[in-house]
């Protein structure tokens, strides 16, 4: 039935207005233009919104619509939502606040009562986007995302409204997107299962304050983890938090150590920031898992390299150890090129894939260096600083490393390259992600690891 929420041939949007500044307005201009099935605004009150019939209510309609759209004050939504149910509209979203949030746990109750056969999403929610069918019920002014393959699924409203706009300054395409408020029907188990299904989803990202029914939430995601990526944005609950969820979406937020233990028996990568959920989504989007924790770091430039090397210690990501066979060939590059550096060492004086090439190392080096490391067994991955800034670097480094990228395609490449917009481009149109930062890069190395470990204890 949530086939009827993202793809319905027809939408009826109660409580539309001809008053610009109402969110009845708002969203009944994102079902006008551009979308491309049937739109009925449902006012009493006035005859006709931009030149469109409006019907008095949803019993006066020429069709059942597939979509109700409910924007009207808590009392009139309850009365709206059982006639829709009544008239036979499969998919309700109620994006009316003043219910289990504000404590109105009464009022929340006479809605799922109204609701009969029909599903829900709300209410006290922004509702749902689709990429694809151009289906778009948020209120505020907001410009659909390019489409791709990553669905969100949130909580919150207005967190996720700066979570899609990060995933467009990020150029990472949408799917589908849902905001399900206080989840008094359908809730994040629904959704993942859901998008779990679908074909054209491979990212599932999750803002969750709290979750329902843990042991179907936890059986779910499992099964969807073996075929594609899930990463959660999920606070620590401290004791303000639980009060901040529990007055935005009415949600009971668990405790810190319970909800990561729930998260990590359904195989779903955990995120505490939202930058370090979107760096996750970012490096997901087109690279491959990392099996293993040891990675290695090639760059031209020491400081960035070093708070790289701090962030890992977060992970606990290693460097990788290099062999005897490894570090012959990389001290053979060092020298053919003449450059003034040599591999870190740890304990015990054992070689580690690392390497600061002090800002004297050419593109043609860095890239050499990247395919040595990344033929080693013991490395899963690399990370790769070339700062294209520098005056030795050439403006082919995207193209030597896509090159490699195509030797070791089982093995994640990620960049940090600013401050060159030009290059960062060149790399990402190869497919190599570029992040803004170097730590940012490491957040990114993690989830790939994350995604190799839960593929190795589910699938293999």
């Amino acid at each position: 039935m949530l086939d009827f929420f993202f793809e319905p041939r027809s939408v009826a949007i109660i409580g539309a207005s001809s008053d610009e500044k109402k969110y009845g307005r708002l969203v009944f201009n994102h079902f006008v233009v551009p979308f491309h099935g049937r739109v009925y605004p449902i006012n009493p009150n006035t005859p006709e919104i931009m030149g469109i019939r409006c019907y008095p209510s949803v019993f006066d309609l020429p069709e059942v619509p597939d979509l109700a759209v409910v924007i009207l004050p808590a009392r009139l939504a309850i009365k709206a939502i059982a006639d829709a149910s009544k008239r036979g509209i499969p998919a309700i979203v109620c994006i009316t606040a003043g219910f289990a949030e504000i404590g109105r746990n009464d009022l929340q109750q006479e809605l799922v009562k109204a609701l009969g056969d029909s599903r829900l999403i709300g209410p006290n929610c922004l509702g749902i986007i689709d990429t694809e069918n151009q289906v778009n019920t948020l209120f505020p002014n907001f410009k659909l995302p390019k489409k791709g393959y990553v669905s969100l699924i949130s909580q919150s409203g207005s967190l996720a409204i700066d979570l899609l706009l990060a995933l467009q300054q990020n150029k990472i395409g949408l799917r589908r997107f849902v905001s399900y408020g206080n989840g008094a029907d359908l809730n994040e188990t629904d959704f993942i299962q859901y998008f779990g299904q679908d074909p054209e989803t491979k990212i599932i990202g999750a803002y969750l304050e709290n979750v329902k029914a843990g042991r179907q939430f936890i059986k779910v995601s499992k099964a969807v983890a073996r075929k594609k990526a899930i990463v959660a944005l999920k606070l620590p609950m401290t004791e303000f938090v639980t009060m901040a969820a529990k007055s935005h979406t009415g949600a009971v937020a668990s405790t810190l150590g319970l909800y990561k233990e729930i998260l990590r028996q359904a195989g779903i990568i955990q995120c505490d920031s939202t930058s370090q959920y979107i760096n996750s989504i970012k490096a997901l989007y087109n690279q491959p898992a990392a099996f293993g924790n040891q990675i290695a770091i090639v760059g031209n430039t020491g400081g960035p390299l070093a708070m790289a090397l701090y962030r890992m210690n977060r992970y606990n990501l290693e460097l990788g150890l290099l062999s005897k066979e490894t570090v012959t060939e990389i001290v053979e590059v060092i020298q053919k090129h003449g450059v003034q550096t040599s591999l870190l060492r740890g304990k015990e004086d054992l070689p580690l894939a690392f390497l600061d090439l002090t800002g004297s190392a050419t593109s043609e080096v860095i890239a050499e260096v990247t395919r040595v490391f990344l033929s080693e067994e013991a490395v899963s991955g690399i990370i790769v600083v070339p700062r294209s800034d520098a005056p030795v670097v050439s403006k082919d480094a995207p193209a030597r490393i896509a090159l490699i990228k195509e030797e070791y395609s089982h093995k994640p490449i990620l960049v940090y390259n600013l401050p060159d917009p030009t290059i960062n481009a060149e790399f990402e149109k190869y497919g190599i992600p570029v992040f803004k930062t170097a730590e940012d890069a490491v957040d990114g190395m993690h989830a790939l690891v994350e995604r190799g470990r839960i593929l190795r204890q589910y699938l293999y």
